[in-house]
């Protein structure tokens, strides 16, 4: 491609998004400079909560950059352009935890306006793009390869977006992508009632996707939703089934709990049925957990280790006027209670003692809160067991990940989790008094058991990652390779005897 041409193509590029934006901006109430500005100035009180800040950039240059972003704050913005602005600035921390939300009810007061995006789409960890789910039987099949979207490469597309948003590893930005896909047509393309998708299966086709009624959409998702969104809308996001002979299967959709009776009750009882269903191979599923409470893993663990564990090797929690006040405003009794204890310490760690008397700036490590002395369990399980891992294991899910391989209690299957060995968590939420965005920010450097380095999740044993195909079908393919791996090491053992 020559020089001209290329120069061409980029104009049609940065026009097509500026059309995009200018249809947007007239369906969207102007924020004022003086607003946007207090809000933008508020962000570096937010900030300062955030245990280390400057990992990733240093204080000089992330200081310049914003200042840089906030001396283009000198005319009124949409909301949306507004919101650019600030996740920009957020996600040079480079921190999952720590992020930058859209005012309530926005997205759904443009759906019922304007419709919604009709499709499910899965982003690889190759940055391909395909269409896993259709809600109104519309024309792109599924498995189909979305190569354009207005005109703009899937590539270009990726580049647009990717500075607004917060992660740690690349694959777990494109689980953010797959999960709120729509926002991100958003943010860069601004607003349209519908989106030209070019897509590829045996050959290359393009249509105009419009988006579909927003009740029409609500019935839909309300009428697909799957055990893991009902069990999580109930606060009981757990299960246990048998699946073959001899192998029984717990799935944990996120790492919280309703109340720790009830989920030591889950346990109790299905570790009995374990037993009762001579379950010799056990295959726990964390794929698509995104977090909860570090503590609550260990109670799993007391029944398939017989061995002293952490459930997390350390943590350094910073002590700001941001955290502080933040507790003070959600909970009054603390302005007067001299016996402040350490917030919920069965399921989280918050030393609220420190947090309220310490010296601002000054950092409480723990590590003994994790430290786990063997516990001796009625049905403790005493066969194989398998841990199932995917990019969406993030948090809490990969910390479990962590300390199950960390002390070696069995084999993990899938592909690297999207949450690191260390990262920052125990976040906080804000929103900005004028303009309503939202922002979360991480106040804890955690560092799970068998830490090396930033930014290196936790990688399995034995690598899987499911196909277009088995995304689209109604096969579980990780699942069933799973059972594979489980049948070749069970006849190992035989010819060994």
């Amino acid at each position: 491609m020559n020089k001209k041409r290329a120069q061409f193509i980029g104009v049609c590029v940065v026009l097509m998004f500026c059309f995009y934006s200018n249809l947007f901006s007239q369906d969207d109430k102007r924020l004022g400079t003086h607003a946007m500005i207090r809000d933008f100035d508020h962000i570096e009180k937010i900030i300062d909560a955030h245990p280390d800040p400057y990992t990733h950039l240093s204080e000089q240059d992330f200081k310049a950059k914003f200042e840089e972003v906030k001396s283009t704050l000198n005319e009124p913005h949409n909301t949306l352009d507004y919101y650019k602005k600030v996740a920009t600035i957020v996600a040079l921390l480079k921190d999952g935890h720590s992020s930058v939300h859209l005012p309530r009810f926005w997205m759904r007061t443009l759906r019922t306006k304007n419709g919604a995006f009709p499709y499910e789409v899965h982003l690889t960890n190759d940055d391909e793009l395909f269409v896993i789910k259709n809600f109104n039987n519309g024309e792109i099949p599924l498995a189909a390869k979305i190569i354009a979207i207005n005109g703009v490469s899937v590539n270009d597309f990726l580049a647009s977006i990717d500075p607004y948003i917060s992660y740690e590893l690349k694959h777990f930005r494109n689980t953010i992508i797959d999960e709120d896909f729509e926002k991100y047509l958003y943010l860069a393309f601004g607003f349209a009632d519908g989106t030209e998708m070019t897509y590829f299966t045996s050959d290359t086709a393009s249509v105009k996707v419009k988006n579909m009624p927003y009740q029409d959409w609500k019935k839909f998702q309300k009428e697909n939703r799957d055990e893991r969104e009902i069990k999580i809308e109930f606060k009981e996001p757990y299960a246990y089934e048998k699946i073959a002979d001899g192998v029984g299967l717990i799935s944990i959709y996120e790492f919280y709990a309703k109340n720790l009776y009830t989920y030591d009750q889950f346990l109790a009882k299905t570790f009995k049925n374990i037993k009762m269903d001579s379950i010799n191979s056990l295959i726990i599923d964390i794929r698509g957990n995104f977090g909860g409470w570090p503590k609550i893993s260990s109670r799993l663990f007391h029944y398939i280790s017989n061995s002293y564990f952490k459930t997390m090797a350390r943590s350094s929690m910073k002590v700001s006027a941001t955290y502080r006040n933040n507790f003070l405003n959600r909970n009054d009794y603390l302005r007067y209670n001299k016996h402040r204890l350490i917030f919920t310490t069965e399921r989280h760690y918050v030393d609220m003692d420190a947090l309220m008397n310490n010296p601002l700036d000054s950092y409480v490590h723990e590590d003994q809160f994790f430290n786990e002395e063997p516990i001796t369990q009625e049905f403790e399980f005493k066969g194989d067991s398998y841990l199932l891992i995917n990019r969406d294991s993030y948090s809490a899910a990969s910390s479990f990940a962590a300390t199950f391989q960390c002390y070696q209690m069995g084999t993990i299957v899938g592909e690297e989790t999207g949450g690191t060995k260390i990262f920052r968590a125990n976040a906080i939420y804000e929103e900005l008094p004028r303009t309503g965005i939202g922002i979360t920010m991480a106040t804890t450097k955690e560092y799970n058991t068998c830490y090396d380095q930033e930014l290196e999740g936790v990688k399995p044993t034995v690598y899987f990652t499911p196909t277009i195909f088995g995304l689209t079908s109604n096969l579980d393919t990780q699942l069933l390779f799973t059972l594979n791996v489980i049948k070749l090491k069970q006849k190992k053992q035989v010819s060994a005897n």
